[in-house]
């Protein structure tokens, strides 16, 4: 008889007694045995953890285990490192609390990763729905593959072909926890599942399924539409992009020349999004930029000249040189 592999599922929730059934009945058709489930309520004021506790003797009558965490209000990050703190399982996943998953979504997904032992993250295509007609796909996601030339992390800094949902993926937990053996992840506004992704891409290939095992809803009210200001949704995921690079398994100089082309990206963002509002005003090229450490500490500081860009390490330091 074959050992199931225990797989933890952490979801953090906040007012989600909307749209939570849905999710957990996703769960209850599940068919695999061998899951703990973390349940993080972020401090909800509605019916949340009403309809969480309804539903939690059915999910153990599974076999399941269930870990309910209530916390004040911290946030989606804090939520998360809340439940990276206590999961056992040697598989880990972490879907929002308004994904669905298909049938079979758990079972297929281990085998992807049993199936390809030397991956540390493992994805499959997702359907995009909206939350007035869950059931009519709008269109499919997914990470299009390059051959061998996967430069999962390399993506990852620019947002190129990323599949961003964290309900797509699934993580070995021995690696996860080789790279992040805190547990946890930065408490920025925005960025957590690129927190999750980035360290294991650097040191760890990814795998993937050409199977739709579950739906991204999209929500009006969701976490990632919660901000309307475009210039201060791009600085909270550069914070965050910032924090991640420096913490990740990499050397200075990779950590540098990662942090030079993330911000160069972040940049370009904001750069095209105010000559929209304001296409009068003339352009400037940013000679420099200081890259701050906790928003004070002065860590890097960039110099763009003509045919080089200068790092230096605590604002006079040459740390690296790129033509």
């Amino acid at each position: 008889m074959k050992i199931m592999k225990k797989v933890s599922i952490i979801s953090p929730c906040y007012n989600g007694a909307g749209y939570l059934a849905r999710f957990l009945d996703s769960l209850m058709q599940q068919d695999y045995a061998d899951v703990e489930f973390i349940f993080v309520n972020d401090g909800s004021t509605d019916d949340t953890e009403n309809v969480f506790s309804a539903y939690r003797p059915r999910l153990e009558a599974k076999g399941w285990k269930v870990v309910y965490i209530k916390q004040e209000n911290a946030g989606q990050a804090a939520a998360l490192s809340a439940g990276l703190k206590v999961f056992t399982g040697e598989y880990l996943m972490w879907p929002d609390s308004d994904d669905i998953l298909y049938a079979g979504h758990i079972a297929k997904k281990v085998a992807l990763m049993e199936e390809n032992p030397a991956a540390g993250i493992g994805f499959c295509r997702l359907n995009k729905v909206n939350e007035e007609n869950p059931d009519k796909p709008l269109c499919v996601l997914e990470r299009r593959q390059n051959g061998t030339n996967d430069d999962f992390a390399g993506d990852l800094l620019i947002c190129r072909n990323i599949l961003w949902p964290p309900v797509g993926a699934i993580v070995r937990a021995s690696a996860f926890l080789e790279v992040n053996p805190g547990r946890e992840i930065y408490a920025g506004a925005a960025g957590q599942n690129f927190q999750m992704f980035f360290p294991l891409a650097v040191r760890y290939s990814a795998c993937y399924s050409p199977e739709i095992l579950g739906a991204y809803l999209i929500r009006e009210t969701s976490h990632s539409r919660q901000q309307t200001d475009y210039v201060k949704r791009q600085f909270d995921h550069e914070d965050t992009w910032i924090h991640t690079i420096m913490r990740a398994p990499l050397s200075d100089q990779e950590k540098s020349k990662a942090i030079i082309r993330t911000v160069n990206y972040f940049e370009r963002l904001k750069d095209v999004y105010c000559r929209k509002i304001f296409p009068s005003a003339p352009g400037k090229s940013r000679k420099s930029q200081k890259i701050r450490l906790f928003g004070f500490i002065p860590l890097l500081k960039i110099c763009r000249k003509k045919h080089r860009t200068v790092v230096k390490l605590f604002d006079f330091i040459p740390f690296l040189k790129i033509r």
